[in-house]
C-alpha cells in the first residue's frame, strides 16, 4: 500500500503518509528566496499538478476554491469576473504573482490579480502563503500571497506533455509543453487553448449563452554559466475574449452584444550569483494590462503597466538565514469610458516606490524556529510605511506542534481609486495588524485561529474614500486527513469559520467544508469523491436599490476518474455537480449545473 500512496503522488495534506519528506519541497514565496517548507512559520497550503488533474479543475480560480481558507465567488461561468478571499480578506489585498512576477492588475477597482484569465494548464504548483506579507512583499499582501510555479523540464534532454480536454457546454481545450534540459541550458515553450459556448452569466439559466475563448504562450530559458551564476527569462503572454450580461442592460440575461477582450504581458528576467554562503539576485519584471469592454452605448477602456526592479541578498549561517532586498516600483495607468452621449477624457493615475526589507529566520534550539522580518515603503504619493512580523514554531513532542505569527500589512490604492476619489478626499493606504495561532498533531490535523483589523479601508460611494471606523476579520481554519485505511481509502477535509464581528463580508460564507474521500484502485487508478459545503452567505445588490440577498447553504458532489495506463499515457474523467444543484455565487449570476469533462494526457 505504500507503493500505492507514493505513486498517485496526491496533495500536500498526505504527503508525509505517501513517505515524502515535506523538507524536500520548496517554496519562494515566504521570503524570496527558495528554501523548505518547513523553514518558515508562515501558514502554508500546496496545490500540486497532480491534485489539479485529479480533480479536473479548469480555472486556477476553481482550485483555489478548494483550499483552506480561501473562499471564492463568480459572475456566471468560466471566464467571467471572479473574486476570491483568504480568511475572509477580499483579493485586492492579496498579492498574486506567477513564477515571482506580479500580476496584480493597477487598473481594477481594487487593485485585483484577474485570476479568472488564467490558464491552469501551465501550472506546476499554487503556493498560498496566509496572513500579512507585506513586511517581504509591501503594498497589497495584507490578505497573503498567492505565487503560481509554471511547468519546468525534470530531466535530462527533451521531453514535452500533449494534453487534449473537453467537455460539456461545447468546452474543448489543448496544450502543447516542451523542455529541454541539460548540464547548463534549461528552456519551457507551453501553449494552452480552451473555448467554450458557456452559460449565460445573469439568471435564468436558458437565456442566451456567454462564451469565452483563451489562449496563451509561456516561454521560459535559464542558463547556468558556472554553478555559481545564473540568469533566466520568462515571458507569459495571456490574451482573452468572451461575452458577459450587464445587469444595467435593458435586455439582461438576453443582452447578445456586451463583451471583453483582453492583453496581458509579462516578462521577467533575473540573474543568480553565489560567493560561499551568500547569493544574490537581481531581478527585472514588466506588465501590462489592457482590457475593453463593450457595451451598447459605449465602452470601457483599461489599461496599467508595471516596471519593478530588486535586489535579493541572502546568508546562510549555522543559526539559519538572512535576507536583505531592496525594490523599486513605478505603477502608471488609467482608465476611460467612452460613449456616444457622454464623451469624457481619461482619468489617470499612477505612483512610485521604492522598498527596503530584512527577514531572519533562525533556530536557536533544534525545537524552536523564530522568524522576523520588518519592511520600510517610500512612496510619491501618499504616507511612508513600515511593517513588520514575528513569528515563532515550536515542536512541544514529536506529535504536536504549535505556531504563533504577529504581523503589520498595509494596501495602496489602486490606480481606478486615485483617479476617481470622492470630490476633495486625499486616498490614503489602509492598514492591517494581525496575528494567527496553529495547532498541529502529527501532520494528521492542524488548528488556525486568524484575527486581522483594517484600518482606513477604501470603500465606494459615488467615488472612493478612507472610512474612519476599523473593520475586524476573525475566524478559524480547521484541516484533517486519515492515513490509509481498510489498505485502499483516504479520507481528507478542510473546514473555514469566519466569525460573526458585524463587519458584512459579503459573497463570503461563514461556514465552508470541503471533503475527498480517495479510493485507490491500484498503483494506477484512483477514484475520488468530493463534496463542498456553503454556508450563510449574502450579496449586496445596490441598484436599482441597496438590497441583501441570500446565496448560501448548499452543498455540491463531484466525482473524479483518474486512470494511468503506462509511463506517458493517462486520462482524467470529472462529473461535477452531478445532483445538477442550482446555486448562485452572487446574486443573480448563474453557475454550472451538472456537467463533466475529460483530459487525455501523453508525456513523451
Amino acid at each position: 500500500m505504500q507503493k500505492i500512496a507514493t505513486l498517485t503522488l496526491v496533495p500536500l495534506s498526505i504527503l508525509s503518509s505517501s513517505g515524502i519528506n515535506l523538507g524536500d519541497i520548496e517554496i519562494v514565496s515566504s521570503n524570496k528566496t527558495k528554501q523548505n517548507v518547513t523553514q518558515t512559520t508562515s501558514n502554508i497550503t500546496l496545490i500540486t499538478n497532480e491534485e489539479i488533474k485529479q480533480n479536473g479543475y479548469l480555472s486556477v480560480s476553481e482550485a483555489l476554491a478548494s483550499a483552506m481558507g480561501v473562499q471564492h465567488a463568480q459572475n456566471g461561468g468560466l471566464g467571467q469576473k471572479s473574486s476570491f478571499f483568504i480568511r475572509g480578506i477580499d483579493s485586492g489585498k492579496v498579492l498574486v504573482l506567477v513564477d515571482g512576477m506580479r500580476l496584480n492588475d493597477p487598473s481594477t477597482t481594487n487593485n485585483m490579480a484577474l485570476i479568472e484569465f488564467l490558464p491552469i494548464s501551465n501550472v506546476e504548483q499554487i503556493e498560498i502563503i496566509k496572513g500579512g506579507s507585506s513586511s517581504i512583499w509591501g503594498a497589497n499582501a495584507s490578505g497573503g500571497v498567492i505565487n503560481i510555479i509554471t511547468k519546468k523540464g525534470k530531466k535530462e534532454g527533451l521531453q514535452g506533455e500533449v494534453s487534449l480536454s473537453g467537455g460539456s457546454y461545447q468546452t474543448k481545450g489543448a496544450d502543447i509543453s516542451l523542455f529541454y534540459k541539460n548540464d547548463r541550458l534549461q528552456t519551457q515553450l507551453i501553449g494552452s487553448f480552451i473555448d467554450t459556448d458557456g452559460i449565460s452569466a445573469l439568471a435564468p439559466k436558458k437565456s442566451e449563452k456567454d462564451g469565452y475563448n483563451n489562449k496563451n504562450v509561456t516561454a521560459g530559458i535559464g542558463y547556468d554559466f558556472t554553478n555559481d551564476t545564473k540568469a533566466s527569462m520568462t515571458l507569459i503572454k495571456t490574451k482573452t475574449k468572451g461575452d458577459f450580461d450587464s445587469q444595467f442592460n435593458e435586455n439582461g440575461a438576453n443582452d447578445d452584444y456586451s463583451n471583453f477582450i483582453t492583453d496581458s504581458t509579462n516578462i521577467a528576467g533575473s540573474i543568480t550569483t553565489k560567493i560561499g554562503d551568500i547569493e544574490s539576485i537581481f531581478n527585472v519584471a514588466y506588465g501590462k494590462h489592457e482590457r475593453e469592454y463593450f457595451y451598447e452605448n459605449g465602452r470601457y477602456k483599461y489599461e496599467a503597466t508595471s516596471n519593478e526592479y530588486s535586489l535579493i541578498n541572502s546568508y546562510v549561517h549555522k543559526f539559519g538565514k538572512s535576507v536583505l532586498g531592496v525594490e523599486y516600483k513605478n505603477i502608471d495607468g488609467f482608465n476611460h469610458y467612452i460613449s456616444q452621449f457622454y464623451p469624457s477624457e481619461p482619468t489617470d493615475g499612477s505612483f512610485r516606490n521604492k522598498g527596503i526589507f530584512l527577514s531572519n529566520t533562525i533556530k536557536p534550539i533544534d525545537k524552536l524556529l523564530l522568524e522576523a522580518n520588518i519592511r520600510y515603503d517610500d512612496f510619491n504619493k501618499f504616507n511612508n510605511k513600515t511593517t513588520y512580523k514575528l513569528g515563532a514554531k515550536y515542536v512541544a513532542t514529536n506529535d504536536v506542534k504549535l505556531g504563533v505569527n504577529y504581523y503589520t500589512s498595509f494596501n495602496a490604492p489602486s490606480v481606478y481609486q486615485l483617479s476617481n476619489p470622492v470630490f476633495g478626499e486625499t486616498l490614503k493606504p489602509s492598514f492591517i495588524d494581525g496575528y494567527d495561532l496553529s495547532l498541529s498533531y502529527k501532520d494528521w490535523m492542524t488548528l488556525t485561529y486568524f484575527h486581522n483589523k483594517i484600518e482606513d479601508d477604501i470603500l465606494y460611494d459615488n467615488g472612493y474614500y478612507n472610512i474612519s471606523t476599523d473593520k475586524k476579520i476573525k475566524g478559524f481554519e480547521m484541516s484533517a486527513k486519515s492515513p490509509l485505511f481498510l489498505e485502499r481509502f483516504i479520507l481528507k477535509a478542510n473546514y473555514t469559520h469566519l466569525i460573526d464581528t458585524k463587519t458584512p463580508l459579503y459573497n463570503r460564507a461563514k461556514d465552508e467544508l470541503n471533503c475527498w474521500l480517495e479510493y485507490l484502485h491500484d498503483t494506477s487508478t484512483i477514484v475520488t469523491l468530493n463534496s463542498s459545503y456553503i454556508g450563510d452567505r449574502f450579496s449586496l445588490q445596490t441598484y436599482p436599490e441597496e438590497r441583501k440577498y441570500k446565496t448560501g447553504n448548499y452543498t455540491i458532489w463531484n466525482l473524479n476518474l483518474q486512470k494511468r495506463y503506462n509511463d506517458k499515457l493517462s486520462i482524467a474523467l470529472h462529473l461535477k455537480n452531478f445532483f445538477d444543484k442550482e446555486y448562485q455565487s452572487v446574486y443573480g449570476y448563474n453557475q454550472y449545473g451538472r456537467n463533466f469533462n475529460f483530459k487525455l494526457d501523453y508525456l513523451f
